[in-house]
This record gives C-alpha cells, structure tokens and sequence, in this order.
C-alpha cells in the first residue's frame, strides 16, 4: 500500500514540475531589480540600499547603457535603477529604449542624477521612467526607493521579442513617431475650416504610400461628417461602412458628406483605423487600393495618438460652432448664421437667390393643436426644407419663417428647388403629428442678387414677395 501512495505522489510531483517548467510560470517568485551606473561606488551603495529595502529580490548590476540594455534583454528585469550620466548612452536613453519594448511597457524604472547633472523630473518623466532621485542624500535615496520597491511592477517574462538590440533603430523609430506627431498637430491651427484639415491628411499620408480613395469619419453627438478623397462612392454604403468599424458608434443630430460621391462602392483592398480617445470613439480613416501597405500600417499606426488629439479638437470645435450657429428647436442655421452665409457668399460675387418662406396660419396652428404639436410643424418644415434644398443653406430667420440662401443665380434650378419644396410640404403626412386630416402649407418669395446687391436689399425683396403671396391666397411663392 505505502509504495504504491509513493508511486502516486512520485507522478503528481513530476506532473506539477512538469507543469511549472512548462507554462511559463516557473518556480521563481523573486522580483529582479537591475542597477545601471558606470560607477562602481554608486552600483555597490543602491545595491546595498535595495538589500535593505527587499530581502526577496534579485539584483543585478550593469556597468553602461549597453550592458544594461543586453542584460535587461537576457533577464526581464521588473525593476531598473538608472544613473542618468553614463559614457556610452545615458539613463534617458536607455529608458526610452526599454519603453519602446512590448517586454518593459510595464517595469518600473528610476533614473539617479547627481546635483551637477542638468536634469529634472520633466526629461525623466518624458523619457518614460517613472521616478527621478537625486543623488544628494542618501537617506532620501532610502525614502525614494521604499517607495518604488513597494509598487508592484514587472517585466513581461514570456514574451517572445523579435526586437534586437539595436538600440538606435529603436530611437530612430520613436523619432519619426514625435515628427509624424509635431506634423498632425500642427494641424490644429487649421481647426476653423475642417475640410482643409483633412487634405492636409490625405497630402500627409501619401508621403509614405500611393492610395486610391481616402474617406474619413468625424462623429460626434452634435453632427457626423463624412469625406470622401478619390473615386466617387455612395454616401450611404460608405456611412454604413465607416459607421460598421465602431464598436459604440454615437448618434449624431444629423448627417453631413463632403467630397467625391456618386455610385461607387468601397474597395475590398482597404485598410482602416478607429481613432478614439479611451473608451470615446472619434471616427474612423480609411484608405483603398493602398499601393504600400506595410509603410502606411506603420505611419497610421505612429500616428494614432495625434489623430486622437487631432480628431477630439475637430468634433470639440464642431459642437461648439453647432451649438452657437444652430437653432435649438429645428437643427437650421439660427438667424445669424444664416446671414452670416448669406453675406459670405454675396462677397465671392457669386450670383445667388433668396427665399423667404412662412407656414400659413401658424398662430392657428398653435392656438389649435397647443405649442407643442407647434414645434413638431416647425421641426417638420425644417427637415423637408433642409432635405430639399441640395444648392444652399437653410436657417430658421425667426418664429415660423425660414430662409433659403441659394448658392445659385439660375432661374431654373431655383424654380424646381422651390416646387419641390411647395410640393413636398403638400405631401407630408401631417397626420401623424396633428392626429387629424389637417395640412400644412407655405408662402414664399424669391429675391435674385444683382451687382452690387446688399444682404438687407435682398431679404426685405423677398419679404415683399411673401406678402404678395400671403395676400394671392397663400401656399405658393411668388419670384
């Protein structure tokens, strides 16, 4: 009876060595702490500090950069204790090395000055150490590392590193990953007219690869806005596209496109990116018919954390524009915006048209029916009008009247525009919203811009022609 319990226990304890030899875990328990100091005295006084600190540590000793780098490589410190002045590379050095290393992302790492070394925490800190000590005293050394030792940080062990040591590559890489970076968020000057930004990109992004088509999503509770560089695609596949890369994708207010649209469809040879901010997504970048992949992976992959910075500025700076342009109630351009545009584009010279328009008997309306179905009437009217109207913006000029600023002198295109609208507004099911049989209509009046024509000249022309429709019987406009 008793050999064969020894047998059994002899299996299940090479059962478990085997399982711990194995599966990575490994009998060590022990923490590893690697000094790094050219000075033998310095490497002997920390060594004797950490013993002090933890009984239960490793300690290793390098004598430069490079002998720290090459044990750091062969041992997977989780602790590093770095001399800032060295005479191969220093302590800032090493520590930007050993962060840009998957194996090191989470090792703590402490970088020890001398008073005369010009240094301070903000250097040590960008470098990616996590502490800074001075030298000076060596009881506060002692108070420093306590508290260092005592954090639980570790160095990935098991993780298979295709990285050399090569420790200029990794510099260099780092390198061009901060000039992308300082390039995108010079950007951020730009924040004012969001399409150039995004040209900026497109120009950017093909320094390291030719591609087709570029679109791009901004998204934010405010408004969505989509464009579209290269080939024509179709507004809805390619917002149901982009919108399919988001894992909780936000519902904006509305929709806006801006670029090259038409019938197309996306590229099956594409490459994409979700640009987010923690747990906020901002949007998505996407190219087609990438000519290199792998160089513009990478560019797009060093440049995620200043497109974050980038895209969050351009969805803050939209709200906030939305938010003082646009009328609570209908989602139109308010009274100011819309004449803010309306006199932007009579500065181009451009030929353009104006229409004033009024829902009839809106006092009835509301009387009737109460506020509240008044504002659906309203919110309705917007959206046929905002819908509608493909050449020129819409705003709401103040209670039931709203203005059409038409980006276009031709007689044509503004009568069909405007017979849409009269026709649309007919055959809205206003059902739904009055309970009733009860319909809706409009007035207008259409003022064309002539030389030298004003803002205030064109409105109140318009207005004239509203109340000559008014007073003609009401739902129709007159030009």
């Amino acid at each position: 009876m008793i050999p064969l319990i020894c047998r059994q226990f002899n299996s299940l304890f090479l059962l478990i060595i085997y399982y711990y030899e194995n599966s990575g875990i490994g009998w060590r328990l022990m923490k590893k702490v690697l000094i790094v100091d050219d000075s033998k005295f310095w490497r002997l006084v920390v060594s004797d500090i950490v013993k002090n600190i933890k009984k239960d540590v490793e300690i290793l000793l390098a004598e430069g950069g490079m002998d720290g780098l090459q044990k750091a490589l062969n041992h997977r410190p989780d602790y590093f204790i770095i001399d800032y002045n060295m005479p191969d590379f220093s302590g800032l050095y090493l520590s930007v090395v050993l962060r840009e290393m998957k194996a090191f992302k989470d090792s703590g790492i402490v970088i020890l000055t001398a008073s005369s070394d010009t240094i301070n925490p903000f250097w040590a800190k960008k470098s990616g150490a996590n502490l800074f000590i001075n030298k000076g005293k060596k009881e506060e050394i002692e108070k420093e590392l306590q508290v260092f030792l005592n954090t639980p940080y570790e160095s990935l062990k098991n993780y298979e590193s295709s990285e050399s040591g090569n420790v200029f590559h990794i510099v260099e890489k780092r390198l061009k990953r901060e000039i992308l970076e300082k390039e995108i968020l010079s950007y951020l000057k730009y924040s004012r007219d969001e399409r150039y930004v995004i040209s900026l990109l497109v120009m950017l992004f093909r320094n390291f690869s030719l591609f087709g088509s570029f679109r791009a999503l901004l998204i934010s509770t405010s408004e969505g806005r989509i464009y579209s560089f290269g080939k024509p695609v179709d507004k809805e596949v390619l917002r149901k596209f982009l919108i399919s890369k988001l894992e909780k994708p936000t519902s904006p207010s509305f929709w806006s496109f801006h670029g090259v649209f038409g019938e197309g469809s996306i590229s099956d040879d594409n490459i994409s990116a979700v640009v987010k901010d923690d747990g906020t997504e901002l949007g998505v970048v996407l190219f087609e018919d990438v000519e290199n992949p792998f160089l513009l992976r990478n560019a797009l992959e060093d440049s995620l954390s200043s497109l974050m910075v980038l895209f969050r500025n351009l969805n803050d700076f939209r709200d906030y524009v939305i938010a003082s342009e646009t009328d609570g109630l209908t989602g139109l351009f308010n009274k100011r915006a819309i004449m803010r545009f309306l006199e932007e584009v009579l500065r181009s010279g451009k030929n353009i048209a104006v229409a004033m328009m009024d829902i009839d008997d809106f006092k009835k309306i509301n009387d009737t029916f109460g506020h509240p179905v008044g504002d659906e009437v309203l919110r309705a009217v917007a959206n046929i009008l905002r819908e509608t109207v493909k050449s020129g913006k819409v705003g709401r000029y103040g209670g039931e009247e709203f203005m059409v600023v038409f980006e276009t002198g031709e007689r044509d295109a503004v009568v069909k525009t405007m017979n849409s609208i009269m026709e649309n507004i007919r055959n809205f099911d206003w059902q739904k919203i009055f309970g009733s049989e009860k319909k809706v209509t409009l007035s207008g009046g259409v003022a064309f811009s002539k030389k030298e024509s004003s803002p205030v000249e064109l409105i109140e022309e318009a207005d004239k022609k509203l109340y000559t429709a008014k007073r003609s019987g009401k739902d129709r406009y007159v030009i």
